[in-house]
């Protein structure tokens, strides 16, 4: 149903209200009031990410730039918009992604007043050059930082070994060299291409008003009236792999292995939640606990808490990953080949794919349980541009024969495998 100007769709399993805008100056807003929880939370995203390697007039950006101007925005003249946050108890933060830039905060005094901040720290650049040039100091640490790390090498070479020219096979911080030449006036560019008004996100969750959210939505998102959203071109990718193996060395006690499958892109729209469900659907029951290669491999030995398996996709790459730490990386994936061709050769039981959906849907449940978790929940709806109850849906239409086709499908696409090793002191 429809009052004022909100849409108000009931979430599909626990029933809450869901409540959908668009603000004056052209910003979604969606909440998610939640009573009786103490805390609340509220994102206010860009439609602009690590993946965005050009501005919307073709003209290219250096890796890492994105990551970059997340960091400047919490300056301002009047210093560093965390201390504002941290005076009134609330906690903020802000992260880059692929395909957007998160900026959050969560309390549970002064929503207000802590949601005015955010509403106006993407508002304008702040372009000292000195605080630039010290920003460059702190992000090159981190990306040495990140270098030895071996969850985040391992993932990244993984994505370096899967494609040969998407843009998520480049690291979201970039490189030394590649941060080395961005200013104040190619983050000025950026931030008038991508961070006004149409191209944002806000979502709220937690004991909040609605119509509070949207009336400072509407007074301090105005902008300058110019901009449209982010409208990504699909990335040109070939089926197959870069690469079929990526090795590195590190100091670290066992071997980790990532081993990739590429999919062909799945395009948007339910088609693509529907394969995403599926796709999910399945590495659970292989990869999840007591899953087919899960239950054996452990029951071997060769793994332990820490097997697992993910999906990950936009309309234009789509891929899984079947990760672990191992005592001897070659045997492991040797043993992990086998498995999934063993698992593959059987179809899905009815009884799998019940205790599977019943398992899913209860994870899906969990989110209610925090406002930081639902709002996360909604702000994936609200980038997706798909129905609330799209997921679920595609959830309770699992079959044993729709799966065991994915299932398939997915373990004979393109593989690449990532392995850090241990280096020897």
């Amino acid at each position: 149903m429809t009052r004022a100007r909100w849409t108000i769709e009931p979430e599909p399993l626990t029933g809450r209200p869901v409540h959908r805008a668009t603000a004056r100056g052209g910003t979604e807003v969606w909440v998610l009031p939640m009573p009786g929880f103490a805390r609340s939370y509220a994102s206010l995203t860009a439609r602009y990410g690590s993946r965005d390697v050009t501005l919307p007039d073709g003209a290219p950006l250096p890796d890492g730039v994105a990551h970059f101007l997340e960091h400047r925005m919490f300056q301002t003249p009047e210093g560093d918009v965390f201390d504002l946050y941290a005076a009134r108890g609330a906690s903020a933060n802000a992260y880059t992604t692929f395909d957007h830039t998160c900026y959050l905060f969560h309390s549970t005094t002064r929503f207000e007043a802590n949601l005015d901040t955010l509403l106006t720290t993407l508002d304008a650049l702040e372009p000292d050059p000195e605080g630039i040039e010290r920003e460059r100091g702190i992000i090159a640490q981190e990306i040495a930082m990140y270098a030895d790390d071996a969850s985040w090498r391992g993932y990244f070479n993984l994505l370096e070994g899967l494609y040969r020219s998407h843009p998520v096979r480049r690291d979201i911080a970039g490189t030394a060299r590649s941060i080395a030449g961005i200013d104040a006036a190619l983050l000025g560019r950026i931030h008038a291409a991508y961070y006004h008004p149409r191209n944002l996100v806000l979502v709220a969750a937690g004991p909040v008003d609605p119509d509070l959210v949207l009336d400072r939505a509407d007074q301090l998102l105005t902008g300058p009236g110019r901009g449209r959203r982010n409208r990504r071109r699909r990335a040109s990718e070939p089926p197959e792999v870069c690469r079929g193996r990526r090795r590195v060395r590190l100091p670290v006690e066992r071997a980790s292995v990532y081993l990739g499958l590429k999919e062909r892109a799945p395009g948007g729209g339910r088609r693509r939640i529907e394969r995403q469900v599926a796709a999910v659907a399945v590495l659970e029951m292989l990869c999840g606990d007591g899953g087919r290669v899960q239950r054996a491999l452990y029951d071997e030995g060769v793994i332990d808490a820490g097997f697992y398996g993910t999906y990950e996709d936009d309309q234009d790459y789509a891929f899984a990953t079947i990760a672990a730490e191992v005592d001897r990386a070659q045997p492991f994936v040797r043993r992990l080949t086998q498995a999934l061709t063993a698992a593959a050769a059987t179809p899905f039981t009815a009884d799998e794919v019940e205790r599977t959906r019943r398992k899913l849907l209860g994870r899906h449940l969990r989110r209610f349980n925090a406002p930081v978790q639902a709002a996360d929940w909604l702000l994936d709806v609200a980038l997706d541009g798909n129905p609330i109850a799209a997921g679920v849906e595609a959830l309770a239409r699992l079959t044993p024969r729709a799966l065991t086709h994915r299932m398939r499908a997915l373990l004979s696409a393109p593989r690449s495998v990532s392995i850090v090793e241990p280096r020897s002191v």
